[in-house]
């Protein structure tokens, strides 16, 4: 029987919608959650590819919660998209968002020229006052020879009112429209992933990427080549990924179980077999 031991970890990436919250509404009892993880000497670091909000506005909804943390430990397909552009790109390069103003004004502070007449890169998002104008001004710019990105393609997200739609929408929209595919930034791709490592200095075998979903937590996770641990408490559930060849390492109810796994293997207590979960 395989066992996975999980003692030797230092952070967890966190997914946030399904993970720590649906909408509004927490799941479990977050500062408590939040306690348990710090007596396993575990960082968290927050990796979400929702851009409708800037880090500092995910730093304050997680002291709603009672948990302190800072807003460099949020990364955001914003902080991705940034990262990515200025590694690649002139500082002079002109960006058409379709997206939210959070990823608009996220953009705008670190330096970037937004345009919606001249472009050389296209960027869409999650965009809740989506128009026919938008799509236009975004194929145009496409055809024109902006280069198409993506902060991520999820087709929904949850609310405290159930599902609703996401932004792989308005990607969705765009690329009908021009026939191109785009560079996707968010899971399941590696790169924000990737970025947070190199930013804390931590090695893959010290990461464990927490998600709900397996189209893009899970799969981001393996991606990169880190361990992953699925919850139960947002949109997958064990028959709906129990198919797939590639599995996440551990399956949990929520993220509180998990905590108390890593508090109990840091204290060499107990060690999980994997089949004990799935």
């Amino acid at each position: 029987m395989e066992v996975f031991d999980f003692s030797k970890i230092k952070s967890i990436f966190l997914d946030m919608d399904g993970v720590l919250w649906n909408g509004k509404n927490p799941i479990g009892n977050t500062r408590d959650i939040f306690t348990k993880l710090d007596q396993a000497d575990i960082f968290p670091v927050f990796i979400t590819n929702n851009s409708t909000r800037t880090p500092e506005s995910y730093q304050e909804k997680m002291a709603g919660f009672g948990v302190k943390i800072k807003p460099d430990q949020v990364i955001t397909p914003a902080v991705a998209a940034s990262y990515l552009f200025k590694k690649n790109y002139s500082k002079d390069v002109r960006i058409y968002v379709f997206g939210s103003q959070a990823l608009k004004d996220y953009l705008k502070r670190e330096g970037f020229t937004l345009s919606d007449e001249k472009a050389d890169i296209v960027l869409v998002s999650l965009d809740q006052e989506m128009t026919y104008q938008k799509v236009a001004t975004a194929m145009h710019l496409i055809n024109e020879g902006a280069i198409f990105y993506a902060t991520n393609r999820d087709h929904i997200l949850a609310s405290e009112n159930g599902w609703l739609p996401g932004g792989g929408v308005m990607v969705s929209a765009v690329e009908t429209c021009t026939q191109k595919k785009p560079i996707v930034i968010g899971k399941p791709q590696p790169y924000m992933i990737e970025i947070a490592m190199e930013k804390f200095g931590l090695d893959k075998s010290e990461v464990v990427a927490v998600g709900d979903r397996y189209d893009t937590d899970i799969i981001g996770g393996i991606n990169a080549g880190c361990h992953t641990v699925m919850v139960l408490s947002g949109v997958d559930t064990k028959e709906s990924v129990s198919s797939f060849q590639k599995q996440p390492t551990l399956i949990c109810k929520d993220l509180e179980e998990f905590a108390e796994i890593l508090i109990r293997q840091k204290n060499n207590l107990d060690p999980i077999n994997r089949t004990d979960k799935l």
